[in-house]
């Protein structure tokens, strides 16, 4: 290793170009330089040296920066992002950021794109583009310097704060706007926090301190981030009460930014009057946002209706349920401030639409109720109700943001068979069901049959529920094969079947998403994965010489299950299965709600000896970048582009992601191969693994040995 012997050390409190009073005498700023290029690291220590710098040591390597940081801490570190060794200067620099506060600078000759972004993830301080100019090294060092004093600074003026936070009975709250590369707001890290704020959590502070508002709870608002950022930024206070779900307590807040990026919060916590205020609002009939009718009120308005149809025989009413679409999403991105103002807006414009005589009521949420009266007939009803919708269809600029809305609607004209207003309700909203499933902005009227379909879906839930004690599900295998060259049996996927006693087999499309709706796919996922593992468990015993593995479908439901692991963990154990035969596959949109807490357990997974397989690849969410975070080894593309690979799009879709996968290091499993051209395209593009009917149609397990024993005679 090429190294410099460090300079000895002046006596100073301030950097070579910086000179203290003439009391103080002044020491040389030393640097630590890593750099794996001998002719480099040489001209950078003259340079250096000529500046009036001491370099304390070259390295050559991450792994001995990061030794070398331990045995000796430098003022700055000049870091070369390519680096010899195992790791890289990026990768070292975030080793040693983490028990350190050393400024760092990078120093590479690439300025692609990837490269900056790795780097910016790593707060260093600077960014120099090799071969530099003296004066722009010494510039770059000087302000990182400056940066990394004036945050120690600022460390020391915080704690000046700490016995007043301590004192005070009121919650108090230190933030630092965290923002994207855009510039917009993400989150909100803490600073600084009381005693009393850290008790909303149930933590001490000084174990929120250092984290970001998102770290501390999954279900933070946006509009809190979005309020509290807004202050920071436009350096004005202001003052507003809210629900803080995360939580779940109410709270006056006053805000106000004492430097820029940052914003200092007071919560009152008002949690037991506003309990008080919603239990005497639950005594009257209207809703406290909208000032509409409430449900109470709603429920009274059907039933005048309803005795007012039994006096006249040529009256005609209609409920109809108006759920808003995409709502959750306004509140999601733009915060519950936009969500409340669009609610108001959307029900000054159902008032504005129908007559004095009519009734708009708020259910909750972005549910509203129309009831409309003195109708002539059922259509001039349906063409009130045509004309409510097309006034929804339209752009609403709520705080400066323009929001184009639709709603889907659920109808139930009166007087009918019903007794009670509760069962139009019950009927307008069996409607708006049928409704929401046909798409956004759709309208349905109710039907008897519609009533039918929902007992029937009532009905499969209860018979599910008893489908495992009562031995009716079943497994089935489909089998994978190995296409490098001829088709080769390497293992299968675990189907899930259904059939009752007294009926035939269950699509499960009919019967997997009410499990999931239900909470059901727990224990039927669980069910899955022990057959699953005593068929391993057989296996070894049956076919000693030949590792036939089992890949197992996880649900959105099951994965985010606590327990998952521990499940995993004592069914490979209890059953003696080599957990490399074991694979799980999951689907990329169900496990990217939270990417943090997926790539530690996806990893524990790993530690056990299980391959990852990313189901349906291609068609989940938006970004890959989560192909280089999750430790995944498969990617299975679906079935829709093995489908329709006479497409030039998809035969394009398909080779990209082939690629994708092999530079990554990762196998590719094509599922829903139905013909021989489709196979040999695939087996061309580089594909591993293929299955589908071409092959072979899911094997139920009674009949799974007869296909393997022919397939070994092969």
């Amino acid at each position: 290793m090429n190294t410099h012997k460090p300079l000895p050390k002046k006596n100073s409190l301030m950097t070579s170009t910086q000179h203290a009073p003439n009391t103080e005498p002044p020491i040389t700023t030393s640097i630590l330089l890593v750099e794996d290029n001998a002719i480099v690291a040489f001209d950078m220590q003259q340079r250096l040296q000529k500046l009036g710098y001491q370099v304390q040591g070259i390295i050559t390597s991450g792994e001995e920066a990061i030794a070398a940081v331990s045995r000796q801490a430098p003022s700055l570190i000049l870091m070369d992002i390519f680096l010899d060794g195992r790791i890289d200067g990026i990768e070292a620099a975030k080793a040693i950021l983490e028990n350190t506060q050393i400024p760092i600078i990078f120093l590479t000759a690439h300025d692609d794109e990837e490269t900056l972004g790795r780097a910016k993830i790593t707060e260093t301080f600077g960014y120099i583009i090799k071969p530099a100019e003296s004066r722009d090294l010494h510039v770059a060092i000087e302000i990182a310097l400056y940066k990394h004093s004036a945050a120690q600074a600022l460390q020391k003026s915080e704690q000046q704060y700490r016995l007043l936070f301590n004192s005070m009975l009121n919650g108090f709250a230190l933030h630092e706007v965290v923002t994207d590369a855009s510039g917009k707001p993400g989150d909100l890290l803490f600073l600084d926090v009381n005693p009393a704020f850290a008790s909303f959590f149930g933590l001490p502070a000084k174990d929120i301190v250092g984290r970001s508002l998102r770290q501390l709870s999954e279900k933070v608002e946006p509009y809190w981030i979005d309020i509290l950022a807004k202050t920071a930024m436009t350096r004005e206070s202001i003052r507003f009460d809210s629900f803080a779900g995360f939580v779940g307590k109410h709270f006056s807040v006053v805000a106000f930014s004492p430097q820029p990026r940052q914003v200092a919060a007071i919560f009152e916590d008002t949690t037991k009057r506003k309990d008080a205020e919603k239990h005497l609002q639950h005594r009257t009939f209207h809703d406290a946002l909208t000032n509409l009718p409430n449900r109470a009120l709603c429920l009274d308005r059907i039933q005048q209706a309803m005795e007012r149809s039994q006096v006249r025989d040529d009256y005609l009413f209609a409920v109809v349920q108006v759920d808003i679409d995409r709502f959750k999403d306004v509140n999601d991105s733009l915060g519950h401030l936009v969500g409340d103002q669009l609610l108001q807006s959307i029900g000054h414009i159902l008032l504005d639409t129908v007559s004095a005589v009519d009734t708009v009521a708020r259910l909750g949420d972005d549910e509203f109720v129309v009831l409309l009266e003195e109708l002539p007939s059922r259509k001039a009803g349906t063409a009130t109700i045509k004309k409510i919708k097309s006034a929804l269809n339209r752009t609403l600029d709520i705080e400066h943001h323009p929001l184009h809305i639709s709603a889907c609607f659920g109808a139930l004209f009166g007087p009918n068979e019903y007794t009670s207003p509760e069962y139009f309700l019950q009927g307008a909203n069996i409607a708006l069901r049928h409704a929401q499933e046909q798409g956004l902005d759709q309208l349905r009227f109710y039907a008897p049959e519609m009533q039918d379909k929902a007992l029937k879906k009532l009905d499969t839930e209860t018979r599910l529920r008893n489908a495992i004690n009562e031995n009716e599900l079943f497994l089935a295998l489909q089998p994978i094969f190995s296409i490098d060259q001829s088709p080769t049996l390497s293992g299968f996927e675990a189907l899930l079947r259904w059939k009752p006693k007294d009926k035939g087999w269950v699509p499960p499309s009919e019967f997997i998403p009410i499990a999931e709706q239900t909470g059901l796919i727990l224990p039927i996922g669980q069910w899955v994965l022990e057959q699953s593992c005593k068929v391993l468990r057989s296996w070894a015993e049956k076919y000693p010489e030949n590792a036939f593995s089992v890949s197992v479908n996880l649900s959105a439901r099951q994965f985010s299950d606590p327990d998952l692991v521990q499940n995993l963990f004592n069914c490979i154990r209890h059953n003696r299965i080599n957990p490399l035969q074991l694979k799980l596959e999951i689907t990329e949109s169900d496990v990217m709600t939270n990417p943090e807490a997926t790539i530690q357990k996806l990893r524990i997974m790993k530690e056990l000896g299980m391959a990852i397989l990313v189901d349906d690849f291609g068609t989940g969410y938006s970004s890959m970048s989560y192909l280089q975070r999750f430790p995944i080894d498969t990617l299975k593309i679906d079935r829709s582009f093995v489908t329709h690979l006479d497409k030039h799009a998809n035969r394009v879709i398909v080779r990209t992601i082939v690629n994708l996968a092999h530079s990554l290091g990762l196998s590719v499993v094509a599922e829903g191969i139905e013909t021989e051209a489709q196979y040999l395209t695939l087996r061309e593009m580089g594909c591993e693994y293929a299955q589908g009917y071409h092959f072979s149609r899911p094997i139920l397990l009674d009949q799974i040995d007869e296909f393997i024993r022919e397939h070994l005679k092969k």
